[in-house]
């Protein structure tokens, strides 16, 4: 199972950034980071905070850690705020690029070593990732041109919209980002027995709360947790959770289960033989 911590994620960024020309525009230049569309300055200057708040992140999981002295491993953060405070996104990409030196490289992958050793996030896979957004896409328009009724329709549709952003900003945010979307929305299940009980009669609703026990099991599977909750198995009677889990389970288990998968059936294959 591959492991994650903000350090990491702000390492991989920055790490990607040396590597961009001096000359290039800061507007450009995030834009190409941050997968963000030209034209989109709000989503951008969103994605920025982001990763800007990925210091403070990191300073609490280095808190959470105990017995660890963590100004040794934030001489790094100085800096960075220096190459935040000193750019903009109109001025060439080396306002910003000139900051972050080796120190800075090498300060920030200890830290980001110790987390992954001592407080690591899982990973969702890409492929996982991709299937997530493609179905929650598509769902969106199914929602909104369904005959739900408008409350219902307005909570799936901005929980479906929370789904889609936290994974566009997985490289940001991490899986802890997916997690909290789809929490948010059995959260709300509960709270509102009415949204629920639509699943047994209206084939969208039903669809809705299907793709949200599909996001859960690939977020728990990720985690190595393969069971939800019964609470929540209970909250929707009408959810096929096994079949859920079957079906996503092949795209998200870690890869030395799928190495032990494949050579279990190749050891069948050649008894059957």
């Amino acid at each position: 199972m591959k492991l994650d911590n903000p350090a990491a994620r702000l390492l991989t960024i920055l790490e990607q950034g040396i590597e961009l020309q001096n000359e290039m525009g800061c507007r450009k230049a995030w834009c190409q980071l941050l997968n963000v569309p030209k034209g989109e300055n709000a989503m951008l200057m969103g994605r920025i905070g982001k990763v800007m708040s990925l210091s403070t992140d990191i300073i609490e999981n280095l808190k959470n850690i105990g017995d660890v002295k963590i100004d040794r491993y934030l001489h790094w953060v100085e800096p960075l705020e220096t190459a935040f405070i000193n750019s903009n996104l109109n001025s060439p990409w080396s306002t910003f690029k000139s900051h972050i030196n080796v120190h800075v490289i090498n300060y920030l992958s200890m830290t980001s070593d110790l987390l992954s050793h001592k407080n690591a996030e899982s990973i969702i896979s890409e492929p996982s990732l991709d299937s997530i957004l493609l179905n929650t896409r598509a769902l969106i328009d199914e929602v909104r041109d369904s005959n739900l009724p408008d409350h219902i329709k307005k909570f799936m549709i901005k929980q479906l919209h929370e789904i889609c952003l936290a994974v566009e900003e997985h490289s940001i945010c991490g899986s802890e980002s997916v997690s909290r979307a789809v929490n948010a929305a059995f959260g709300y299940g509960v709270l509102h027995a009415d949204s629920v009980e639509l699943a047994k009669s209206d084939p969208i609703a039903k669809k809705f709360w299907q793709q949200m026990a599909n996001v859960a099991l690939i977020v728990s599977i990720s985690t190595g947790i393969q069971q939800l909750a019964p609470p929540i198995m209970k909250l929707l009677p009408e959810i096929n959770f096994e079949e859920s889990c079957i079906e996503n389970n092949s795209q998200v288990q870690p890869e030395h289960t799928q190495r032990r998968a494949s050579t279990e059936n190749a050891s069948n294959a050649e008894t059957s033989a």
